[in-house]
């Protein structure tokens, strides 16, 4: 290696150029500058190759660097050879940059076919302009997804019903990997992620869902089922639909599922089913048949008295064979009824069938004869959805107007003989009426001459007595004054009783128009002109009514009541408390006092005309007031009653129409 670097007697490459030093000077620039580009231009690749090592042919490209560099080197090397002949290192360098290149070159012809495969910038323009189309496409599916994805969402967070995702893991593990806003709400339950269920609910309903998670899972595809589920202390139903879904493997690895809360409708449904229970209940047990059919004819419904009228079962027949199979038969029990004629199908061609008789004789069974009653059934929409006929059994009362018919013909015979002598009975009390008219006119006419006859020759001993008392007025002693003045009081007894009388007698037959009568201010004048003593307390308690009555009457009761309550009284502070309670077609009137009382045994009585309780000497009173108040109410068509114990006070109840 030492000689080839030995300075032989080569003379360097300047000479040849004469040392000329523009040349030299020329030549020095030019291979300086080529070398520098040589250089240049492998750490260009180099670094390129660095930055995109997604380029292809990169060996290549290194061959080329290579190949470039030793170039450079070769370009370099001649300056050197200007001044120094080391024209050895020279060929070695041209050697090895011949190496190279027959290396560069030949790789270059293997790569050429898949050179050839590439692009032209054409071709590359067309293709940049079809991937910018595509480019453009796939942005507006991602719009499209986004948006698909957005409104998904937005069903997703805002439909009422629940719904849940659930993932399957390899070990048939269900965890929840979401709840939407309506499942949260109606479950009560927020945080569900990557849970199971038997760590979201208890172990009763975590068993119930995984069992139908798993029946989806078995059977892979859709279900739906009710179910009834405990949320917030609250039985709820649901109708619940799971979604299997596959993944490319075509293993089901996620569960979707809806849920819609259905209590409200199983409420309904419950309160149909017990609707319908009552109503079949109620049909079963009429007396009467009732039996129904859809818009084709078909049967629909056939209660238990239809069933035993038939003494058959509901069936589905055509209509043309009903009157055959049913033992349908005209009113005459001979004639078997026409379809036409059958109620029921008058009912569904739309006619109001009314008491159209009939006869069912069955083969097996009694005959029976039917009123029929039907009308089409038509929905508030004006469609004729069926018929249905109500037949009541009227055997009996067909039997019962034959037995009235023959009853009433000998009932016809017998009246034609009472007729003549109910007119002979008739003629009597015609004349017995007219009998008592005029022996009604006669009391009425005694009653008033008696009064007449019998209070002036009592005026005159009243009268005539004061006057001898008062011309001997000194020479009359006590016994004497005492008997006069007991003379007086038995004047003005009988002229009490003789009013009285006439009071009683004139109840029921002085009639006056009715007029509309303010009970509380009747009764307060009526106070007013008793001259209640200071020491006596008369209550109205609560608001009194207004009615349209005759009035005297009813002021004739309670003036007696309120003035016999008065003077029977043996309280220092004596107290009447008059009420009212409304009836249906009465008022009921109270009159009650705190004085001694009557004695149970008496109550009667007391009713009755004449009768006192205390001797009239010790008790001024003529025993009539209370018949009169008893005579008064009962001709107005109420009634009157007496509660009292001694010492506990009486309290009178009356009832007066209201009108």
């Amino acid at each position: 290696m030492n000689y080839f670097l030995i300075i032989s007697s080569f003379m360097p490459h300047g000479m040849c150029y004469l040392w000329q030093p523009w040349l030299v000077g020329l030549h020095i620039f030019s291979n300086g500058v080529i070398a520098l580009a040589y250089f240049s231009i492998p750490i260009t690749l180099v670094y390129l190759l660095r930055k995109r090592s997604d380029i292809p042919f990169d060996g290549l490209f290194c061959l080329f660097a290579a190949f470039i560099l030793c170039c450079g080197i070769g370009h370099a090397f001649d300056i050197w050879t200007l001044w120094h002949p080391s024209y050895w290192i020279s060929s070695w360098i041209r050697f090895a940059t011949a190496l190279v290149s027959l290396a560069t070159a030949i790789a270059l012809i293997l790569k050429i076919p898949q050179l050839l495969t590439l692009p032209s910038p054409s071709q590359m323009a067309n293709i940049n302009q079809k991937l910018q189309v595509k480019i453009a496409e796939l942005e507006q599916k991602e719009i499209t997804i986004r948006q698909q994805e957005q409104f998904l969402r937005s069903i997703y967070d805002n439909v009422r019903e629940a719904i849940f995702v659930v993932d399957i893991e390899s070990d048939i593990t269900f965890r929840y990997q979401g709840f939407n806003a309506a499942a949260q709400k109606l479950t009560g339950v927020t945080d569900v992620e990557n849970k199971t269920p038997a760590e979201i609910f208890d172990s009763e309903i975590a068993a119930a869902v995984e069992k139908h998670y798993r029946k989806c899972l078995k059977s892979k595809t859709t279900i739906s089922y009710e179910e009834c589920l405990i949320f917030q202390e609250v039985d709820t139903w649901w109708l619940t639909t799971l979604n299997p879904i596959e993944n490319q493997a075509g293993k089901i690895y996620r569960i979707i599922g809806t849920s819609l809360n259905i209590s409200a409708r199983k409420q309904a449904e419950n309160a149909l089913n017990q609707e319908k229970y009552f109503l079949q209940t109620l049909l079963d047990n009429l007396s009467d048949g009732i039996v129904a059919c859809n818009s084709d004819g078909v049967l629909t419904l056939f209660n238990q008295a239809t069933k035993e009228f038939h003494g058959l079962p509901q069936q589905a027949i055509p209509v043309d064979e009903w009157a055959e199979y049913y033992d349908l038969y005209l009113s005459d029990g001979e004639t078997i009824m026409s379809q036409d004629k059958i109620p029921l199908f008058r009912a569904l061609r739309g006619e109001s069938v009314r008491d159209a008789e009939m006869m069912i004789i069955p083969k097996q069974g009694k005959p029976r004869t039917l009123l029929a009653n039907g009308d089409s059934i038509i929905t508030s929409d004006g469609e004729k959805i069926g018929a249905v006929v109500a037949m009541r059994d009227v055997s009996e009362l067909k039997k019962a107007e034959q037995t009235l018919a023959k009853l009433n013909n000998e009932l016809e015979a017998r009246v034609q003989q009472r007729t003549v002598q109910l007119e002979q009975v008739n003629n009597l009390l015609l004349g017995v009426t007219e009998q008592l008219r005029k022996s009604n006119q006669e009391l009425e006419q005694f009653a008033y001459v008696t009064s007449h006859d019998l209070k002036a020759p009592l005026r005159a001993i009243a009268n005539l007595s004061e006057w001898i008392e008062e011309d001997l007025e000194d020479k009359l002693d006590d016994e004497t004054r005492y008997n006069m003045n007991l003379l007086r009081s038995r004047v003005h007894r009988l002229e009490n009783l003789i009013n009285g009388l006439l009071a009683y007698s004139r109840v029921g037959r002085l009639k006056s128009e009715p007029q509309e009568v303010a009970i509380g201010e009747m009764i307060a004048e009526i106070i007013d002109l008793l001259d209640v003593p200071a020491e006596y307390d008369i209550e109205i308690s609560g608001e009194m009514p207004s009615l349209v009555t005759e009035i005297a009457p009813l002021q004739q009761v309670f003036s007696n009541l309120i003035s016999n309550a008065i003077k029977h009284s043996d309280r220092d502070q004596g107290k009447v408390t008059i009420s009212v309670q409304e009836q249906v077609d009465f008022w009921e009137f109270t009159v009650a006092d705190n004085g001694k009382g009557i004695d149970p045994k008496y109550h009667d009585r007391i009713f009755t005309i004449f009768q006192t309780l205390e001797a009239r000497d010790t008790k001024e009173s003529t025993g009539i007031g209370l018949a009169i108040v008893k005579k008064v109410v009962e001709n107005q068509g109420g009634t009157i009653t007496l509660e009292s114990e001694l010492g506990q006070g009486a309290t009178f109840r009356f009832t007066w129409q209201k009108a």
